[in-house]
Protein backbone atom coordinates (compact mmCIF):
# COMPACT_ATOMS: atom_id res chain seq x y z
CA UNK A 1 0.00 0.00 0.00
CA UNK A 2 1.12 3.82 -0.55
CA UNK A 3 1.47 5.90 2.24
CA UNK A 4 -1.63 8.73 1.27
CA UNK A 5 0.05 10.98 3.91
CA UNK A 6 2.97 11.08 1.77
CA UNK A 7 1.30 11.21 -1.32
CA UNK A 8 -1.63 12.68 -2.53
CA UNK A 9 -1.62 11.04 -6.15
CA UNK A 10 -0.33 7.36 -7.89
CA UNK A 11 1.31 9.88 -10.46
CA UNK A 12 2.95 11.46 -7.22
CA UNK A 13 4.51 8.32 -5.86
CA UNK A 14 5.49 6.68 -9.56
CA UNK A 15 7.64 10.64 -9.58
CA UNK A 16 9.10 9.85 -6.33
CA UNK A 17 10.41 6.12 -7.73
CA UNK A 18 11.73 7.78 -10.25
CA UNK A 19 14.00 10.41 -8.70
CA UNK A 20 15.15 7.47 -6.66
CA UNK A 21 16.14 5.59 -8.99
CA UNK A 22 13.78 3.07 -10.23
CA UNK A 23 12.68 2.99 -13.95
CA UNK A 24 9.06 4.19 -14.76
CA UNK A 25 7.14 3.43 -18.39
CA UNK A 26 7.61 6.86 -19.63
CA UNK A 27 4.67 6.20 -21.65
CA UNK A 28 2.44 6.60 -18.07
CA UNK A 29 0.30 9.28 -18.46
CA UNK A 30 -2.69 11.20 -16.35
CA UNK A 31 -6.21 12.09 -18.28
CA UNK A 32 -8.84 13.88 -17.15
CA UNK A 33 -11.63 12.92 -19.42
CA UNK A 34 -13.19 9.50 -21.03
CA UNK A 35 -11.70 11.17 -24.29
CA UNK A 36 -8.21 11.59 -23.37
CA UNK A 37 -8.68 8.18 -22.23
CA UNK A 38 -9.68 6.75 -25.69
CA UNK A 39 -7.18 8.66 -27.50
CA UNK A 40 -4.45 7.26 -25.28
CA UNK A 41 -5.38 3.76 -26.00
CA UNK A 42 -5.42 4.00 -29.46
CA UNK A 43 -2.25 6.15 -29.53
CA UNK A 44 -0.32 3.43 -27.58
CA UNK A 45 -2.13 0.68 -29.98
CA UNK A 46 -0.43 1.91 -33.07
CA UNK A 47 3.06 2.19 -31.51
CA UNK A 48 2.95 -0.94 -29.94
CA UNK A 49 4.44 -2.80 -32.59
CA UNK A 50 7.37 -0.35 -32.13
CA UNK A 51 8.24 -1.04 -28.52
CA UNK A 52 11.46 -3.19 -27.77
CA UNK A 53 8.66 -5.28 -25.12
CA UNK A 54 5.42 -7.04 -25.88
CA UNK A 55 1.76 -5.61 -24.22
CA UNK A 56 -1.38 -6.69 -24.70
CA UNK A 57 -2.88 -3.42 -23.40
CA UNK A 58 -3.29 -0.67 -20.73
CA UNK A 59 -4.29 -0.42 -17.21
CA UNK A 60 -6.38 2.65 -15.85
CA UNK A 61 -5.70 3.42 -12.86
CA UNK A 62 -7.86 5.90 -10.16
CA UNK A 63 -5.19 8.50 -9.60
CA UNK A 64 -5.81 10.04 -6.08
CA UNK A 65 -4.43 7.72 -3.66
CA UNK A 66 -8.12 8.84 -1.46
CA UNK A 67 -10.48 7.82 -3.76
CA UNK A 68 -7.84 4.64 -4.41
CA UNK A 69 -8.55 3.68 -0.75
CA UNK A 70 -12.45 4.45 -0.87
CA UNK A 71 -12.67 1.73 -3.51
CA UNK A 72 -10.90 -0.71 -2.07
CA UNK A 73 -9.88 -4.05 -3.76
CA UNK A 74 -11.68 -7.53 -4.19
CA UNK A 75 -9.95 -10.77 -3.13
CA UNK A 76 -8.08 -11.13 -6.30
CA UNK A 77 -7.92 -7.04 -7.67
CA UNK A 78 -8.26 -3.33 -6.81
CA UNK A 79 -11.49 -2.03 -7.83
CA UNK A 80 -9.26 0.94 -8.43
CA UNK A 81 -7.47 -0.29 -11.55
CA UNK A 82 -9.20 -2.01 -14.46
CA UNK A 83 -7.12 -3.30 -18.00
CA UNK A 84 -8.20 -2.57 -21.57
CA UNK A 85 -6.88 -4.92 -23.79
CA UNK A 86 -5.90 -3.95 -27.20
CA UNK A 87 -8.33 -6.29 -30.33
CA UNK A 88 -6.16 -9.91 -30.96
CA UNK A 89 -3.68 -10.40 -33.75
CA UNK A 90 -4.47 -13.44 -36.12
CA UNK A 91 -3.31 -15.73 -38.76
CA UNK A 92 -4.11 -18.35 -41.01
CA UNK A 93 -2.66 -21.96 -40.12
CA UNK A 94 -3.88 -25.67 -40.61
CA UNK A 95 -5.11 -28.40 -37.67
CA UNK A 96 -3.20 -31.51 -38.16
CA UNK A 97 -4.34 -32.97 -35.06
CA UNK A 98 -7.15 -32.70 -32.40
CA UNK A 99 -5.65 -33.81 -29.23
CA UNK A 100 -7.04 -34.19 -25.45
CA UNK A 101 -5.76 -32.68 -22.22
CA UNK A 102 -6.78 -33.39 -19.05
CA UNK A 103 -7.00 -30.80 -16.24
CA UNK A 104 -6.38 -31.23 -12.28
CA UNK A 105 -10.30 -31.15 -11.99
CA UNK A 106 -11.02 -33.70 -14.58
CA UNK A 107 -11.90 -31.41 -17.31
CA UNK A 108 -11.18 -32.75 -20.93
CA UNK A 109 -10.19 -30.07 -23.07
CA UNK A 110 -9.63 -30.64 -26.81
CA UNK A 111 -6.16 -29.15 -28.14
CA UNK A 112 -5.71 -28.19 -32.17
CA UNK A 113 -1.82 -29.30 -33.22
CA UNK A 114 -1.56 -26.92 -35.98
CA UNK A 115 1.23 -26.17 -38.80
CA UNK A 116 3.35 -23.67 -37.13
CA UNK A 117 2.38 -19.77 -37.64
CA UNK A 118 3.67 -16.42 -36.39
CA UNK A 119 0.75 -14.42 -34.28
CA UNK A 120 2.09 -11.00 -32.94
CA UNK A 121 5.74 -12.33 -32.59
CA UNK A 122 4.89 -15.61 -31.19
CA UNK A 123 4.95 -18.87 -33.20
CA UNK A 124 1.94 -20.31 -32.71
CA UNK A 125 1.49 -24.51 -32.86
CA UNK A 126 -1.46 -25.41 -30.65
CA UNK A 127 -4.76 -24.26 -30.02
CA UNK A 128 -7.56 -24.46 -27.26
CA UNK A 129 -10.86 -25.80 -28.74
CA UNK A 130 -12.34 -25.43 -25.04
CA UNK A 131 -14.93 -28.24 -25.23
CA UNK A 132 -16.82 -30.54 -27.44
CA UNK A 133 -19.92 -28.10 -27.65
CA UNK A 134 -17.02 -25.36 -29.32
CA UNK A 135 -15.70 -27.91 -31.53
CA UNK A 136 -19.57 -28.57 -32.94
CA UNK A 137 -20.66 -25.26 -33.08
CA UNK A 138 -17.68 -24.00 -35.25
CA UNK A 139 -17.61 -27.15 -37.07
CA UNK A 140 -14.06 -28.38 -36.95
CA UNK A 141 -12.26 -30.90 -38.23
CA UNK A 142 -8.90 -32.20 -39.19
CA UNK A 143 -6.87 -30.32 -41.85
CA UNK A 144 -9.27 -27.79 -41.97
CA UNK A 145 -7.70 -24.19 -42.57
CA UNK A 146 -8.30 -21.97 -40.19
CA UNK A 147 -8.42 -18.55 -38.58
CA UNK A 148 -6.57 -18.42 -35.10
CA UNK A 149 -5.81 -15.38 -32.55
CA UNK A 150 -4.53 -15.47 -29.36
CA UNK A 151 -7.05 -14.27 -27.12
CA UNK A 152 -6.04 -11.33 -24.71
CA UNK A 153 -2.53 -12.05 -27.16
CA UNK A 154 -1.81 -14.75 -24.37
CA UNK A 155 -4.05 -18.10 -24.80
CA UNK A 156 -4.33 -19.21 -28.98
CA UNK A 157 -7.70 -20.01 -30.03
CA UNK A 158 -9.15 -20.83 -33.22
CA UNK A 159 -11.84 -18.28 -34.25
CA UNK A 160 -12.97 -19.75 -37.32
CA UNK A 161 -13.10 -22.14 -40.38
CA UNK A 162 -12.11 -21.56 -43.75
CA UNK A 163 -14.69 -24.18 -45.31
CA UNK A 164 -13.83 -22.60 -48.71
CA UNK A 165 -10.42 -24.78 -48.33
CA UNK A 166 -12.11 -27.66 -46.77
CA UNK A 167 -11.74 -31.19 -48.47
CA UNK A 168 -14.72 -32.66 -49.12
CA UNK A 169 -13.44 -36.18 -47.78
CA UNK A 170 -13.17 -34.23 -44.35
CA UNK A 171 -14.87 -36.36 -41.36
CA UNK A 172 -16.45 -34.73 -38.13
CA UNK A 173 -13.93 -35.28 -35.13
CA UNK A 174 -15.41 -37.48 -32.29
CA UNK A 175 -15.02 -36.51 -28.81
CA UNK A 176 -14.18 -39.21 -26.71
CA UNK A 177 -16.29 -40.84 -24.29
CA UNK A 178 -13.66 -41.74 -22.05
CA UNK A 179 -10.77 -40.37 -19.88
CA UNK A 180 -7.53 -40.94 -21.40
CA UNK A 181 -6.86 -43.27 -18.27
CA UNK A 182 -9.77 -44.99 -19.70
CA UNK A 183 -12.54 -44.16 -17.37
CA UNK A 184 -15.88 -42.83 -18.51
CA UNK A 185 -16.15 -38.95 -19.30
CA UNK A 186 -18.88 -37.56 -18.33
CA UNK A 187 -21.12 -34.64 -17.91
CA UNK A 188 -22.00 -33.34 -14.74
CA UNK A 189 -25.18 -31.53 -14.08
CA UNK A 190 -25.16 -27.34 -13.38
CA UNK A 191 -27.65 -26.85 -10.01
CA UNK A 192 -27.23 -23.34 -11.53
CA UNK A 193 -27.88 -23.99 -15.44
CA UNK A 194 -29.83 -26.89 -14.69
CA UNK A 195 -28.54 -28.08 -17.61
CA UNK A 196 -25.63 -30.42 -18.30
CA UNK A 197 -22.04 -28.82 -18.23
CA UNK A 198 -20.77 -28.44 -21.67
CA UNK A 199 -17.24 -29.65 -20.21
CA UNK A 200 -16.68 -33.64 -20.33
CA UNK A 201 -14.92 -34.61 -17.25
CA UNK A 202 -13.03 -37.94 -16.01
CA UNK A 203 -15.10 -39.53 -13.45
CA UNK A 204 -11.91 -40.51 -11.38
CA UNK A 205 -12.40 -38.01 -8.12
CA UNK A 206 -8.88 -37.15 -7.52
CA UNK A 207 -5.40 -39.56 -7.41
CA UNK A 208 -6.43 -42.58 -9.50
CA UNK A 209 -6.22 -40.76 -12.91
CA UNK A 210 -2.95 -40.68 -13.24
CA UNK A 211 -3.54 -37.68 -15.94
CA UNK A 212 -5.36 -35.60 -13.09
CA UNK A 213 -2.69 -36.71 -10.43
CA UNK A 214 0.12 -34.88 -12.34
CA UNK A 215 -1.80 -31.81 -12.68
CA UNK A 216 -2.98 -31.63 -9.29
CA UNK A 217 0.85 -31.96 -8.27
CA UNK A 218 1.33 -28.99 -10.35
CA UNK A 219 -1.19 -27.11 -8.30
CA UNK A 220 0.06 -28.77 -5.06
CA UNK A 221 3.55 -26.92 -5.38
CA UNK A 222 2.45 -23.66 -7.06
CA UNK A 223 2.70 -20.41 -5.51
CA UNK A 224 -0.70 -20.26 -4.51
CA UNK A 225 -0.63 -23.28 -2.63
CA UNK A 226 2.80 -24.86 -1.14
CA UNK A 227 4.70 -22.42 -2.92
CA UNK A 228 7.69 -24.66 -3.70
CA UNK A 229 10.52 -21.98 -4.85
CA UNK A 230 11.89 -23.50 -8.25
CA UNK A 231 9.44 -26.52 -8.06
CA UNK A 232 7.81 -25.68 -11.22
CA UNK A 233 5.18 -27.40 -13.92
CA UNK A 234 8.86 -28.41 -15.77
CA UNK A 235 9.87 -29.99 -12.93
CA UNK A 236 7.18 -32.14 -12.35
CA UNK A 237 6.87 -33.36 -15.53
CA UNK A 238 10.49 -34.56 -15.51
CA UNK A 239 10.53 -36.03 -12.21
CA UNK A 240 6.74 -37.48 -13.35
CA UNK A 241 8.49 -39.30 -16.95
CA UNK A 242 11.23 -40.94 -13.96
CA UNK A 243 8.50 -42.31 -11.79
CA UNK A 244 9.87 -40.17 -9.15
CA UNK A 245 6.47 -39.04 -8.09
CA UNK A 246 2.83 -40.70 -8.00
CA UNK A 247 1.25 -38.23 -5.31
CA UNK A 248 1.86 -34.89 -3.78
CA UNK A 249 3.56 -37.07 -0.62
CA UNK A 250 6.05 -38.31 -2.73
CA UNK A 251 7.98 -35.21 -2.92
CA UNK A 252 9.07 -35.22 0.46
CA UNK A 253 11.18 -38.64 -0.06
CA UNK A 254 12.44 -37.81 -3.22
CA UNK A 255 15.67 -39.85 -4.03
CA UNK A 256 18.27 -36.20 -4.15
CA UNK A 257 21.46 -38.80 -5.37
CA UNK A 258 18.94 -39.60 -8.06
CA UNK A 259 18.53 -35.97 -9.14
CA UNK A 260 22.08 -34.84 -8.79
CA UNK A 261 23.09 -37.30 -11.44
CA UNK A 262 20.38 -36.17 -13.74
CA UNK A 263 21.59 -33.73 -16.58
CA UNK A 264 20.96 -29.76 -15.64
CA UNK A 265 21.01 -30.72 -11.81
CA UNK A 266 24.07 -30.48 -9.42
CA UNK A 267 24.92 -30.35 -6.00
CA UNK A 268 23.48 -26.77 -5.77
CA UNK A 269 20.66 -27.16 -7.60
CA UNK A 270 19.88 -30.43 -5.55
CA UNK A 271 20.39 -28.22 -2.00
CA UNK A 272 18.64 -25.35 -3.23
CA UNK A 273 15.22 -27.86 -3.98
CA UNK A 274 16.14 -29.92 -0.59
CA UNK A 275 15.83 -26.57 1.14
CA UNK A 276 12.83 -25.04 -0.66
CA UNK A 277 11.15 -28.63 -0.17
CA UNK A 278 11.67 -28.44 3.96
CA UNK A 279 10.67 -24.93 3.58
CA UNK A 280 7.47 -25.26 2.36
CA UNK A 281 6.24 -27.66 5.62
CA UNK A 282 5.29 -24.61 7.53
CA UNK A 283 1.71 -24.02 5.22
CA UNK A 284 -1.46 -22.48 7.18
CA UNK A 285 -4.64 -24.79 7.07
CA UNK A 286 -6.01 -22.67 4.25
CA UNK A 287 -3.29 -22.89 1.83
CA UNK A 288 -3.17 -26.72 3.38
CA UNK A 289 -6.93 -26.95 1.88
CA UNK A 290 -6.66 -25.05 -0.99
CA UNK A 291 -3.23 -27.03 -2.19
CA UNK A 292 -5.78 -30.64 -2.53
CA UNK A 293 -6.82 -29.27 -5.66
CA UNK A 294 -10.43 -30.07 -4.63
CA UNK A 295 -13.06 -28.70 -7.47
CA UNK A 296 -14.46 -26.21 -6.54
CA UNK A 297 -12.90 -25.21 -3.44
CA UNK A 298 -10.40 -21.87 -4.49
CA UNK A 299 -8.42 -19.72 -2.14
CA UNK A 300 -11.44 -17.95 -0.70
CA UNK A 301 -13.30 -20.89 -0.22
CA UNK A 302 -10.24 -22.42 1.40
CA UNK A 303 -10.14 -19.71 3.51
CA UNK A 304 -14.09 -19.76 4.30
CA UNK A 305 -13.12 -23.65 5.58
CA UNK A 306 -10.48 -22.84 7.74
CA UNK A 307 -12.26 -20.14 9.48
CA UNK A 308 -14.69 -22.81 9.59
CA UNK A 309 -12.44 -25.75 11.16
CA UNK A 310 -10.25 -23.88 12.89
CA UNK A 311 -7.84 -27.06 13.13
CA UNK A 312 -5.96 -29.88 11.10
CA UNK A 313 -7.65 -32.02 13.58
CA UNK A 314 -11.69 -31.08 13.26
CA UNK A 315 -10.49 -31.26 9.24
CA UNK A 316 -8.96 -34.82 9.45
CA UNK A 317 -13.29 -35.30 10.47
CA UNK A 318 -14.05 -35.55 7.05
CA UNK A 319 -11.65 -38.57 6.07
CA UNK A 320 -13.32 -40.20 8.48
CA UNK A 321 -16.62 -42.41 6.68
CA UNK A 322 -18.46 -42.70 10.12
CA UNK A 323 -18.11 -38.75 10.81
CA UNK A 324 -18.13 -36.86 6.98
CA UNK A 325 -21.96 -36.87 6.39
CA UNK A 326 -22.20 -35.18 9.99
CA UNK A 327 -19.48 -32.55 9.20
CA UNK A 328 -20.89 -31.92 5.68
CA UNK A 329 -24.64 -31.44 6.68
CA UNK A 330 -23.17 -28.41 8.67
CA UNK A 331 -20.97 -26.85 5.68
CA UNK A 332 -23.90 -25.11 4.08
CA UNK A 333 -23.70 -23.10 7.02
CA UNK A 334 -20.46 -21.32 5.79
CA UNK A 335 -20.32 -18.20 3.49
CA UNK A 336 -19.27 -18.80 0.29
CA UNK A 337 -20.40 -22.95 0.30
CA UNK A 338 -23.19 -23.83 -1.36
CA UNK A 339 -24.45 -27.21 -2.66
CA UNK A 340 -22.05 -27.64 -5.14
CA UNK A 341 -19.20 -27.24 -2.84
CA UNK A 342 -20.47 -29.63 -0.51
CA UNK A 343 -21.21 -32.49 -3.37
CA UNK A 344 -17.18 -31.74 -4.69
CA UNK A 345 -16.46 -32.14 -1.17
CA UNK A 346 -18.13 -35.22 -0.65
CA UNK A 347 -16.86 -36.77 -4.04
CA UNK A 348 -13.47 -36.21 -2.63
CA UNK A 349 -13.28 -37.45 0.77
CA UNK A 350 -15.25 -40.62 0.02
CA UNK A 351 -12.03 -41.89 -2.45
CA UNK A 352 -10.09 -43.54 -0.27
CA UNK A 353 -6.84 -42.64 -2.34
CA UNK A 354 -7.84 -39.00 -2.02
CA UNK A 355 -8.11 -39.81 1.59
CA UNK A 356 -4.90 -41.68 2.46
CA UNK A 357 -3.39 -38.50 0.67
CA UNK A 358 -4.85 -35.47 3.05
CA UNK A 359 -3.58 -38.48 6.07
CA UNK A 360 -0.45 -38.51 4.84
CA UNK A 361 -0.05 -34.81 4.07
CA UNK A 362 -0.81 -34.03 7.66
CA UNK A 363 2.46 -36.38 9.14
CA UNK A 364 4.53 -34.50 7.02
CA UNK A 365 3.90 -31.06 7.09
CA UNK A 366 3.55 -28.65 10.06
CA UNK A 367 0.00 -27.14 9.49
CA UNK A 368 -1.08 -24.06 11.90
CA UNK A 369 -4.53 -23.48 12.96
CA UNK A 370 -6.50 -20.78 11.81
CA UNK A 371 -6.05 -17.44 13.76
CA UNK A 372 -8.33 -14.66 13.42
CA UNK A 373 -6.77 -11.40 13.00
CA UNK A 374 -7.77 -9.47 16.26
CA UNK A 375 -9.11 -6.08 15.52
CA UNK A 376 -10.36 -3.76 18.23
CA UNK A 377 -13.31 -2.68 17.10
CA UNK A 378 -17.00 -2.72 17.59
CA UNK A 379 -17.36 -4.86 14.74
CA UNK A 380 -14.63 -7.08 14.96
CA UNK A 381 -15.68 -10.58 15.04
CA UNK A 382 -19.69 -9.91 13.72
CA UNK A 383 -20.82 -11.16 10.94
CA UNK A 384 -22.07 -8.41 8.63
CA UNK A 385 -24.70 -8.09 5.33
CA UNK A 386 -25.28 -4.99 3.58
CA UNK A 387 -28.92 -4.29 1.78
CA UNK A 388 -30.32 -1.35 -0.38
CA UNK A 389 -28.46 1.77 -1.75
CA UNK A 390 -26.25 4.03 0.89
CA UNK A 391 -26.53 7.52 0.76
CA UNK A 392 -22.68 8.46 2.18
CA UNK A 393 -21.08 5.59 0.34
CA UNK A 394 -21.17 2.95 -2.38
CA UNK A 395 -21.70 -0.89 -1.01
CA UNK A 396 -18.59 -1.95 -1.82
CA UNK A 397 -17.37 0.72 0.36
CA UNK A 398 -19.28 -0.03 3.07
CA UNK A 399 -17.99 -3.66 2.87
CA UNK A 400 -14.55 -2.34 2.45
CA UNK A 401 -15.05 -0.29 5.96
CA UNK A 402 -16.42 -3.97 7.48
CA UNK A 403 -14.00 -5.94 6.85
CA UNK A 404 -11.24 -3.23 8.03
CA UNK A 405 -13.13 -3.27 11.20
CA UNK A 406 -12.54 -6.78 11.52
CA UNK A 407 -16.23 -8.13 10.51
CA UNK A 408 -17.03 -10.69 8.10
CA UNK A 409 -19.16 -10.14 5.26
CA UNK A 410 -22.12 -13.12 4.78
CA UNK A 411 -23.66 -13.16 1.25
CA UNK A 412 -26.94 -14.31 2.76
CA UNK A 413 -29.41 -14.18 5.68
CA UNK A 414 -28.70 -17.15 8.37
CA UNK A 415 -28.80 -17.32 11.55
CA UNK A 416 -25.30 -16.75 11.86
CA UNK A 417 -25.40 -13.26 11.04
CA UNK A 418 -25.29 -10.57 13.75
CA UNK A 419 -26.23 -7.00 11.57
CA UNK A 420 -28.09 -6.69 8.77
CA UNK A 421 -27.48 -2.79 7.78
CA UNK A 422 -30.16 -1.50 5.56
CA UNK A 423 -28.99 1.28 3.56
CA UNK A 424 -31.87 3.95 2.37
CA UNK A 425 -32.30 3.53 -1.19
CA UNK A 426 -34.46 0.20 -1.89
CA UNK A 427 -33.15 -2.31 0.83
CA UNK A 428 -34.18 -6.03 0.18
CA UNK A 429 -37.58 -6.71 2.10
CA UNK A 430 -37.28 -10.25 1.89
CA UNK A 431 -33.92 -9.84 3.30
CA UNK A 432 -35.43 -7.33 6.00
CA UNK A 433 -38.23 -9.94 7.02
CA UNK A 434 -35.75 -13.41 7.32
CA UNK A 435 -33.58 -10.89 9.27
CA UNK A 436 -36.58 -10.32 11.91
CA UNK A 437 -37.92 -13.98 11.68
CA UNK A 438 -34.39 -15.35 12.71
CA UNK A 439 -33.71 -12.25 15.60
CA UNK A 440 -30.82 -10.54 13.24
CA UNK A 441 -30.23 -6.69 14.84
CA UNK A 442 -31.58 -4.38 11.76
CA UNK A 443 -29.75 -1.31 11.79
CA UNK A 444 -29.97 1.92 9.33
CA UNK A 445 -27.07 3.64 7.57
CA UNK A 446 -27.09 6.68 9.97
CA UNK A 447 -26.38 3.94 13.15
CA UNK A 448 -24.08 1.80 11.01
CA UNK A 449 -21.52 5.11 10.35
CA UNK A 450 -22.32 6.60 14.14
CA UNK A 451 -20.56 2.68 14.98
CA UNK A 452 -17.89 2.68 12.86
CA UNK A 453 -16.77 6.23 13.60
CA UNK A 454 -16.96 5.01 17.12
CA UNK A 455 -15.12 1.76 16.60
Amino acid sequence: DIDEKKFKTHMNFLNFCKKIGFKINPLTKTFSSVNEIIKGYIYIEEIRSSLDYDIDGIVYKVNDLTLQKRLGSLSSSPRWAIAHKFSSEKATTVIRNIEIQVGRTGALTPVAKLDPVNVGGVLVSNATLHNEDEIIRKDIRLNDTVIIQRAGDVIPQVVEVIKSKRDKSSKKFVFPDKCLCGRPAVKDYNETSKKLDVVKRCSDTGFNCEFMAREKIKHFVSKEALNIEGFGKKIVEDFWSLNFIRLPQDIFTLDYKKIEKLEGWGELSVSNLKSAIEKSKAISLAKFIYSLGIRHIGQENAKNLSRYFISLRNFLKLCNPNLLMNEINSLDEIDGIGETQVESLVHFFKDKKNNKVVHELSKILNIQDFIEKKIDSFFSGKNIMFTGGFSTMSRSEAKSLAETLGAKILSSVNKKLDYLVTGLSNPTKNKIDKAKELGVKIIEEKEWLKLSRNS
